[in-house]
């Protein structure tokens, strides 16, 4: 009797978690910090949430922001040199599985289990100059979603430090987008490292013409759900690792709070519809 119902309750829970063991997991979210998430994509919603299902009981709510590569085939890694100079501007990179590409922007992705269109297709929606298209996911091999990878870092190493200082080391100048999310300076700090930061640039906040900001941040506005909601919004913020994110503004030196890849971004809760950006020599101070 004991071993027939344990038969039972191990068919029951193997019942219960069928639908999602046939749905495999077979897509590899890229974030902008570097991370990666495997997982089936549900929906990307109308308010820039990327829903990803994980396992059965683990949804995780992305915003795209802070989303560089959505990739069905190939796990986000041996990305093609072609692929990745393409990618390297600010529109949207759908590769086609045939091996044609589109630029543009993603805007949905609907249909399919667990979405709010569960009985229709999964298909992505991508915007570009010839209009809005669906595809297909099957179509679909790789997303990238605007200034891939995460930076465009520009000059020699050491050209910006000599601009500086003669005793600093820099990898050169990192161009952070309005709309990019966390961006990778390519610097790798230790708690305590002091490190030098020159700022150039603006940006724009919303579609209203004077909500602006330099690196200090709007002196009129803060975005209360933004990574620093303390200072003003649009500041030049940045983070270490995934560490927590801390303000840069206009300052010219700021000590490092933890070991780790350093990342700088735009702090605004909403990076959709920003324009314009910053650009950032870093140098780190090897006296101190």
């Amino acid at each position: 009797m004991q071993k027939t119902l344990f038969t039972f309750f191990v068919m029951c829970v193997l019942w219960v978690a069928m639908p999602f063991a046939q749905a495999t997991p077979n897509v590899t979210v890229q974030l902008r910090d570097g991370s990666r998430i495997e997982g089936r994509i549900e929906e990307l919603t109308a308010d820039g949430t990327l829903f990803v299902r994980v396992s059965q009981h683990d949804q995780r709510r992305i915003p795209i922001s802070s989303v560089a590569l959505i990739d069905r085939v190939g796990g986000a890694s041996g990305l093609p040199d072609t692929e990745l100079r393409e990618a390297a501007g600010p529109e949207h990179l759908l590769l086609l599985a045939g091996g044609n590409s589109v630029k543009g922007r993603l805007i949905a992705i609907r249909g399919g289990q667990g979405s709010a269109q569960e009985g229709q297709p999964r298909t992505y929606v991508f915007r570009s100059e010839n209009g809005e298209r669906e595809y297909q996911m099957s179509q679909v091999a790789r997303v990238y979603m605007g200034t891939y990878p995460f930076a465009s870092i520009t000059g020699k190493a050491g050209a910006a430090a000599n601009d500086l200082d003669p005793g600093l080391d820099s990898p050169g100048s990192v161009r952070v987008s309005a709309t990019a999310g966390w961006v990778s300076t390519g610097m790798r700090v230790r708690r305590g490292d002091v490190v030098l930061f020159e700022t150039t640039g603006e940006v724009q906040l919303s579609t209203n013409g004077a909500d602006r900001a330099r690196s200090a941040g709007s002196p009129s506005r803060n975005a209360p759900n933004s990574p620093v909601p303390s200072v003003g919004a649009g500041a030049l913020i940045g983070r270490v690792g995934s560490g927590q994110p801390f303000a840069i503004g206009d300052q010219t030196s700021v000590p490092m709070p933890n070991d780790g890849l350093l990342y700088l971004g735009v702090n605004d809760d909403a990076l959709q519809d920003n324009t314009g950006g910053f650009v950032v020599r870093v140098a780190r101070n090897r006296r101190f």
